[in-house]
């Protein structure tokens, strides 16, 4: 076994060469596409005990990192409800639940919608979407995160106009929170698509990061991981893949833009596993495949998630084919 490095300091994407097969889509029988990329799973203290790929290759968090961005905000003084504190970790669905909470939480520190620095968008939720007139930002799917950066501002008397910048209080105090829990330095600041600055980790950093939070070591990640035990729907939606894995295994979920995707067992493993493509349809099931072959999940709870979130293979309407995992997590 072996132990993450204390720091960084050969900063390296992921490319082709460092990529094992992570899923394959069949149509008829006939393998159709296939999907590559990288995966680790650690224990609570950070130890690697699987790992397919190069996880010390870097990459973009994307939404994973909200779990920090989120500790960093309660820290800095903002206080929510246990879903509102679930929504500024979120990649939510933007339906009209997941609107009214981001708007509250705005409201609750006398903010407004246009306060929000994120840009306008349409919700996941096509429902919702076929509702609406326009983009709206309480829509986008990081408004919550947003929402819980201004109630820190407001709280600490920061410029709520600039908290997007990477010299701003708030993302300096975010930026010490993502070096403690992955133990690796920030060297390269980039922007999502949120607006909010990102940092490329490694996979193995990533993974010993979220270990770290759903270790319910103290008390603001003990009460970030509870929340989103008890109210699921609101870090992603109702029927959504996040939502379903964290109600039908108790095992946390969060998506990243790009194929990114963390999953981790309260006080237990975590996994951390990057699609090269950035195709998000491998990411659930690459992440709980790496949970399965090393014991932390079982079979038949992998099947019942895929069976309820995975995508469907349809010719005229009708199921023709699966996707399943590739060779390189056999």
């Amino acid at each position: 076994m072996t132990v993450l490095p204390d720091v960084h300091t050969d900063r390296h994407p992921l490319t082709a060469e460092g990529s094992v097969e992570l899923a394959v889509l069949d149509r008829n029988g006939f393998d159709e596409s296939r999907h590559v990329g990288a995966g680790v799973v650690v224990t609570a203290d950070g130890t690697v005990i699987d790992a397919v790929g190069d996880v010390h290759a870097s990459v973009y968090p994307r939404s994973t990192m909200k779990p920090f961005q989120a500790l960093a905000v309660r820290r800095a003084g903002a206080v929510f409800s246990d879903e509102e504190l679930v929504l500024t970790t979120a990649s939510h669905a933007g339906t009209p639940a997941h609107q009214a909470l981001a708007l509250h939480m705005l409201e609750s520190y006398d903010h407004v919608e246009a306060d929000l620095g994120c840009p306008p968008d349409l919700p996941f939720d096509r429902a919702t979407a076929r509702t609406m007139a326009e983009p709206r930002r309480l829509a986008m799917n990081c408004s919550g995160k947003h929402a819980g950066m201004l109630a820190a501002c407001r709280v600490n008397g920061w410029d709520a106009a600039t908290y997007l910048e990477m010299t701003h209080p708030l993302q300096q105090r975010v930026r010490e929170t993502v070096e403690e829990f992955t133990h690796e330095t920030v060297d390269v600041v980039g922007t999502d698509g949120c607006g909010a600055p990102v940092f490329p980790l490694t996979l193995a950093g990533l993974a010993r990061g979220f270990a770290g939070v759903v270790a319910r070591a103290e008390s603001d990640t003990a009460a970030l991981t509870d929340a989103v035990l008890d109210h699921p729907w609101a870090i992603d939606g109702i029927g959504r893949a996040n939502t379903v894995t964290i109600e039908r295994l108790r095992v946390l979920a969060k998506l990243g833009a790009e194929g990114v995707m963390v999953m981790g067992l309260p006080g237990g493993a975590a996994v951390a596993v990057k699609t090269l493509d950035g195709a998000q349809r491998s990411g659930t099931l690459a992440a709980l495949t790496l949970l399965e072959r090393n014991g932390i999940v079982d079979a038949a709870g992998v099947a019942d998630v895929m069976a309820a979130t995975g995508e469907q293979v349809l010719g005229g309407g009708v199921p023709v084919g699966t996707l399943r995992a590739g060779a390189g997590l056999r």
